[in-house]
């Protein structure tokens, strides 16, 4: 982006398109009276208000930050040196021309520290008058390593180290983020802090600094976003860290997600002080850092504005604006939790319960035959309600309940349905008749057909963690770690509501799962 003291004449019209948009949204804004007087509370679902930021954030725009940002003339944004310099410069006239008040009131945007470093501080108020007391904080560090000594370089010490992915794409990214909610001066309730951070390269300088000496009480800020390395996300997913740090994070960003940019997300666990998320964590404030990913140019010559993906940067970005959004509105804040253990709770691990029910029938069958269309059954086990009724290897299941056993869902998924006791008709060798065999099943009928565990930090949401074969959860195609948010369209506030959710339905009924941060809808069909 430009920025010249003159602005564009195509971003001034569109700047006055946006806002005219937003006027007539904002003034079908509900007014609610309370015991403290009259509030203000923006739309939260106006679909139109939260696309047109969304759609404000450019692939053009990130790159020409990014460009500037990495290009030689920095060489390499080391804090401390002219580069870095004229990057936090860059940064503020950023600030300024989009009308982002100063974080250090009569200061200014700088608050300098050590000697010659200095975070860049920006601030949009809360309307909201309790709210606007409380303040979800957005950082990137905008330093890098220069010409890169042997200390921190992977590679071609005394080069210039032009950073374009660490961290000129989240330095890029929050400067659209901050342009997209600088069209929404009037519309959150918190107050939201903007903060680009020096000397993170020397050991999160910046970031514990401001710990140290906040802007603003630390006990205040509710949630803090941190955007680190975010231009190489190409076809993978969005990397998240943090989402245990506070009760309901993740479906709340998954919901976010959804409503938004449908993007992939990892959920990672670990939490290591390796940015600058690291000392709000200390201090107990939630976080969500934003990440795509090391990779072989990380540290080194290479790490180029050419080699980002701009598209993906976006999608970031836009991601980010509508989490602000929603966190700088809704009512309730975020609830820090210690999440140090949770990478060995066992929930996302891929890790399959014993299962030691016993079969309801106990048969197997010759599989070739099956896909020709008959049933020829190849063993059956001992102790087994299929021993008990008499079924022999040989004989051949014409029907189960006068249905065939051949069928779309398959005689597995028929025997896991069925009612406890069922008349099984078998063709044995030598017999002309057909036998008709009353078979007592073992358990209940599977109405889904999963194990599941609540999760601590989710606790409204049910994690998979077994699917039975053959059961309706199966032939859906629910897999391990599905987490079921809702049951048709009701949520289920613990796991014993979840069961008595499921056992109440009545085929078909449908289930709204997230995969990889994505939220589908799936229906579960009955099996006869």
């Amino acid at each position: 982006m430009n920025l010249s003291s003159v602005e564009n004449p195509v971003a001034s019209q569109l700047r006055q398109k946006w806002w005219s948009s937003i006027r007539i949204l904002l003034a079908g804004s509900v007014l609610c009276m309370t015991a403290v007087g009259v509030r203000l509370q923006a739309e939260t679902n106006s679909a139109a208000v939260f696309k047109a930021a969304a759609n404000s954030i450019t692939v053009d725009e990130l790159k020409s930050h990014i460009e500037f940002l990495a290009s030689d003339s920095l060489e390499g944004r080391e804090a401390g040196s002219q580069g870095g310099q004229a990057a936090g410069t860059y940064i503020r006239t950023f600030l300024q021309k989009q009308g982002i008040q100063p974080g250090m009131a009569d200061e200014g945007y700088f608050q300098e520290f050590d000697g010659g470093f200095r975070n860049i501080i920006g601030m949009l108020p809360g309307n909201d008058p309790e709210l606007k007391n409380e303040y979800v904080v957005i950082g990137a560090h905008y330093d890098h390593v220069g010409y890169g000594k042997p200390s921190n370089s992977r590679g071609g010490v005394g080069q210039i180290h032009n950073g374009a992915d660490d961290n000129a794409s989240g330095t890029a990214a929050l400067l659209e983020v901050i342009e997209a909610l600088s069209l929404y001066k009037e519309l959150p309730r918190r107050t939201i802090l903007f903060v680009f951070w020096d000397a993170e390269e020397m050991g999160l300088l910046g970031s514990r600094h401001w710990i140290n000496h906040p802007t603003v009480p630390l006990d205040q800020v509710v949630l803090y976003f941190n955007l680190d390395m975010v231009g190489r996300l190409k076809e993978n997913p969005l990397t998240l860290f943090g989402s245990r740090s506070a009760y309901g994070l993740r479906s709340s960003t998954v919901l976010s997600n959804h409503r938004e940019t449908d993007l992939k997300i990892d959920f990672d666990s670990a939490i290591r002080p390796d940015s600058d998320h690291w000392p709000f964590y200390q201090k107990g404030i939630p976080f969500l850092m934003f990440h795509t990913g090391k990779h072989a140019d990380y540290h080194r010559p290479e790490d180029d504005a050419y080699k980002i993906d701009y598209p993906g940067a976006r999608k970031s970005a836009q991601l980010l604006t509508r989490l602000t959004l929603d966190f700088a509105l809704q009512s309730e804040k975020p609830r820090f939790r210690n999440a140090n253990q949770d990478i060995q709770s066992g929930i996302d691990q891929e890790a399959r319960v014993d299962n030691s029910d016993p079969p309801r029938l106990g048969v197997a069958w010759n599989a070739d035959i099956y896909s020709q269309g008959k049933l020829v059954l190849t063993q059956v086990m001992a102790d087994t309600p299929a021993k008990k009724a008499g079924l022999k290897a040989g004989d051949e299941i014409v029907k189960i309940d006068d249905q065939s056993p051949i069928s779309e869902q398959g005689f597995g998924a028929l025997v896991q349905n069925s009612p406890n006791q069922i008349v099984l008709q078998v063709r044995r060798k030598d017999q002309e008749e057909l036998l008709k065999l009353p078979v007592t099943l073992s358990g209940k009928p599977v109405k889904l057909g999963v194990q599941w565990l609540t999760d601590e930090a989710d606790p409204a949401v049910i994690v998979i963690t077994d699917i039975i074969e053959s059961s309706p959860a199966d032939l859906a195609e629910l897999k391990i770690n599905d987490r079921i948010y809702e049951i048709d369209g009701q949520r289920c506030e613990s796991s014993e509501e979840f069961r008595k959710l499921i056992g109440s339905r009545k085929f078909p009924f449908s289930l709204l799962v997230e995969r990889e941060g994505q939220l589908k809808k799936i229906d579960i069909q009955s099996m006869r």
